[in-house]
């Protein structure tokens, strides 16, 4: 028995032949080539979907939105601020699910929805950049909040900037915002969100966007600051299934993870074993009892700040959320170029949403964004993340780049609203004066 179980490695060697060509050709041709057809099957599946999205991509009309918010609006800073929550819970609506013709065929994808801030030379405006199909949408959804707002079709002012860099004119910085490493190195965890910023006792609100308003109020000439947050609307089944895991392990709950494909295909033979042994044996015995008392334990236990951490996870979780991609840019002619002049506000603004027990976002400044600690080729490694950062901004890509995170509409209230205008004195900052009516409708027709 003990000869007929030995495995005689040697022979297995010596039929493969001394050669490394041979040794490779023997392994092709005794089952190795599955692991060719697998990998050209792979590539030629991605590059076909490629193609097929590029080219219904191209099909799109594409336009973009100005907004000019209320001089004077009735709402108060919170109420206007769930107002903008709303409109982007409404904005959810414009998913939608394609089947298997329509994705491999068809090469129909998910279109993202760019919600916007720019200062233009000091000039501030709100704009959403969409899909044509999806402006009665969005101008209702804005409008059910603010009916005094005015919704208008413009020309894309990302075009009249330099596509590549170095430029003799220009210059630019920019990056895109990641999630910080965390403890369980999610991004389902909760930023910090509007509520935070509103006093408990008098219910005032200090307006988080008001420090960004302000360091982009004073661009001068030539300069340029852009802050985009491309929206990609999903299924939520996804999101909620991750964010269930986040809670049980918040908890201490055990989390039983289903075996692969692979683990049930080599496993199966034991579990047969095991399942014709135990008919043999007689049944087995009954599974003990689930003790729910430690669980229990590590609930009463949680400390204040895990429970604040549960509680707010679980507020992030029964609201609706997006694949999110931030990105800034900051582009002016060289002449006037300066960087901390903006950046330091936008940075700063960004880090008062920042949670250090939860979730924060940093710039990303080294395979996107711009840095001054490379080693080699700086220059020419920066400038080329110049190119491709604004040809990414320019086509409000959210899937090149850094991989987009997940954030709810709370969240993205708290970073995209309109200001309330006794709170932020941007001088500016594009509003509406007046207030239009309907004319009587006994008014005499000339």
């Amino acid at each position: 028995m003990g000869e007929l179980a030995a495995f005689d490695i040697n022979a297995l060697l010596n039929s493969m032949g001394s050669s490394p060509f041979q040794a490779m050709f023997y392994i092709f041709t005794h089952g190795g080539w599955l692991i060719f057809i697998y990998v050209f099957w792979y590539l030629f599946k991605l590059g076909w979907l490629e193609w097929r999205q590029t080219l219904h991509m191209r099909q799109k009309q594409w336009i973009v939105l100005a907004i000019d918010v209320p001089k004077n609006t009735e709402k108060d800073p919170g109420q206007a601020l769930r107002g903008v929550e709303n409109i982007f819970a409404h904005l959810a609506g414009a998913h939608s699910s394609h089947s298997w013709v329509d994705k491999w065929i068809k090469g129909a994808v998910q279109d993202q929805i760019s919600f916007e801030i720019v200062s233009i030379e000091g000039n501030i405006q709100f704009i959403i950049f969409t899909t044509r199909q999806f402006r009665d949408l969005i101008e209702a959804s804005i409008y059910s909040q603010y009916p005094e707002a005015q919704i208008s079709e413009v020309e894309d002012y990302a075009k009249q900037v330099p596509s590549s860099y170095p430029d003799p004119e220009y210059d630019a910085w920019g990056t895109e915002m990641i999630p910080a490493p965390n403890k369980l190195s999610t991004d389902i965890f909760p930023l910090k969100t509007y509520p935070v910023f509103e006093h408990s006792m008098s219910g005032e609100l200090k307006d988080p966007l008001a420090v960004l308003l302000e360091g982009f109020s004073r661009l001068g000439p030539g300069e340029q600051a852009w802050l985009q947050f491309v929206a990609v609307p999903i299924e939520q089944k996804e999101y909620q299934q991750l964010g269930q895991i986040v809670i049980k392990k918040l908890k201490g709950e055990k989390i039983e993870s289903k075996p692969s494909l692979l683990e049930k295909i080599v496993l199966a033979p034991f579990n047969l074993f095991i399942m014709i042994a135990n008919e043999f044996m007689g049944s087995a015995a009954a599974p003990a009892k689930k003790d729910d008392k430690g669980m229990d334990l590590r609930m009463f236990n949680l400390s204040p700040g895990e429970r604040k951490v549960l509680e707010a996870t679980e507020n992030k979780l029964s609201k609706i959320a997006y694949k999110t991609k931030i990105r800034f840019l900051y582009i002016g002619k060289k002449q006037v170029f300066k960087k901390p002049k903006v950046i330091n506000s936008f940075v700063g603004f960004m880090k008062q949403m920042n949670a250090n027990d939860m979730l924060s976002l940093k710039p990303e400044l080294r395979k996107v964004g711009l840095s001054g600690s490379f080693w080699f080729f700086k220059d020419k490694r920066n400038n080329w993340h110049k190119t491709k950062l604004i040809a990414h901004y320019k086509s409000r890509s959210a899937w090149d780049g850094m991989p987009p995170h997940y954030m709810c509409t709370e969240e993205l209230a708290t970073y995209w609203h309109f200001p309330h205008t006794f709170q932020v004195k941007a001088p500016h900052l594009k509003k509406r004066e007046a207030k239009t009516v309907e004319p009587p409708y006994n008014l005499p027709q000339v």
